[in-house]
């Protein structure tokens, strides 16, 4: 190439120059291109392999096989983080740092060099916000995905298209304030807005503040069924400002987070096992062979349940002595927290021991009195 052309300058920098710009932008940027398309094509292999395995263990589980590993998911949801760090976030960077490398080539006059740093510090500020925002967004999932709270990533999502309007709005200011911009006024006006919104809006930010407590503090999620006050029902939604919660009617009940927060609430989700207090009543006419054997004969088929496996009997006792009925308690356990299988439980141990007292003979009581009648010799009642 002719030396005198590359010796020509334009607004203050020879066509060499320029050429050493294109160069190393063009080369840098079509290196970090490929380098996205390789990544970019291998998160969709892990992901794709991801569901595979994934869908192998159903098929397994489906078919009797207990054994749900699908190979060695942690490592490859780590590696599969990993890349979408590089590819979101670091290239990016490198792509910053190329152009930042091919601008140092060049040198402009004052007037040409402002245009030049204003178009450089917003694509700064862009690509710093965008880093900013995946990096938030990637720590959250990761979260969520290592407390096996997946269910709680679709609430997630009103929070950070917030958190990333917010930095956007950060992002602004400083672009403006880079670029020369008087900001103190809109800053402090933004601060005395901010004062006036909260004051008005106190109810709908402390529905804010309660959906982070909900999201961190975790006392309910998705599909968890609930008891609270006197309403009940399973958790379909938990929003920035209300959850929704299906009723047993069918319905949708919106109860506001702060109510939700400072509520008692009964989930019935996370119960392990239910706890079942038995009370049968006998007639007093009970023999005490009868009210003897009782215990025993609620307690061998408490404990030979086939409707559900592993019910366990605690104890059973003859409790007391009742306005109208001898008393027994019994205490037992069904290990599962779904109420048809409680009640299918309960059907049965009732009609076992309803046979049970009947071929024996064991009358279960009833609200009775007796009524005791005084003579005289003559034979006529005494009031």
């Amino acid at each position: 190439m002719n030396k005198e052309f590359l010796a020509q300058v334009y607004l203050g920098n020879t066509v060499g120059d320029y050429i050493r710009f294109l160069l190393i932008t063009v080369s840098g940027t079509l290196f970090l291109l490929i380098i996205g398309i390789i990544l970019k094509r291998r998160i969709k292999k892990l992901d794709d392999r991801k569901e595979a395995a994934a869908s192998a263990a159903v098929e397994r589980a489906a078919a009797g096989d207990g054994n749900l590993d699908t190979g060695k998911p942690h490592k490859r949801d780590f590696s599969g983080t990993l890349l979408r760090f590089f590819h979101k976030i670091v290239l990016p960077l490198l792509f910053l740092g190329v152009l930042a490398v091919g601008l140092s080539q060049l040198s402009f006059q004052n007037s040409v060099m402002t245009i030049v740093n204003g178009v450089f510090t917003a694509i700064i500020t862009v690509i710093i916000i965008r880093t900013i925002n995946k990096s938030i967004e990637i720590s959250f999932t990761k979260y969520f995905s290592r407390e096996s709270l997946n269910s709680h990533e679709r609430n997630l999502k009103p929070l950070l298209v917030l958190v990333k309007f917010i930095m956007w709005i950060v992002g602004l200011i400083f672009l403006l304030a880079n670029l020369g911009f008087d900001v103190s006024a809109a800053v402090a006006g933004l601060g005395v807005s901010g004062i006036a919104v909260a004051i008005a809006a106190q109810g709908i930010l402390g529905d804010l503040f309660n959906y982070f407590v909900i999201l961190f503090d975790k006392p309910f999620e998705l599909g968890d069924f609930i008891i609270f006050d006197d309403k009940l029902g399973v958790v379909e939604k938990i929003g920035i400002k209300t959850t929704h919660i299906r009723t047993l009617q069918g319905e949708v009940l919106v109860v506001a987070n702060s109510d939700l927060a400072s509520a008692r609430l009964h989930n019935f989700k996370k119960m392990q096992r239910r706890r079942v207090v038995l009370q049968i009543g006998t007639t007093y006419q009970t023999s005490l062979e009868h009210v003897k054997a009782a215990p025993g004969i609620i307690r061998e088929i408490i404990e030979t349940v086939v409707s559900f496996p592993g019910v366990i009997c605690d104890r059973s006792h003859f409790k007391g002595f009742g306005a109208y009925s001898l008393d027994f308690e019994t205490v037992y356990y069904v290990p599962s927290p779904d109420y048809p299988v409680y009640m299918d439980v309960q059907q049965e141990i009732n009609q076992r021991i309803y046979a049970a007292f009947e071929e024996r003979g064991i009358e279960f009581a009833y609200p009775t009195q007796t009524l005791f009648v005084k003579k005289n010799p003559d034979g006529q009642i005494i009031q």
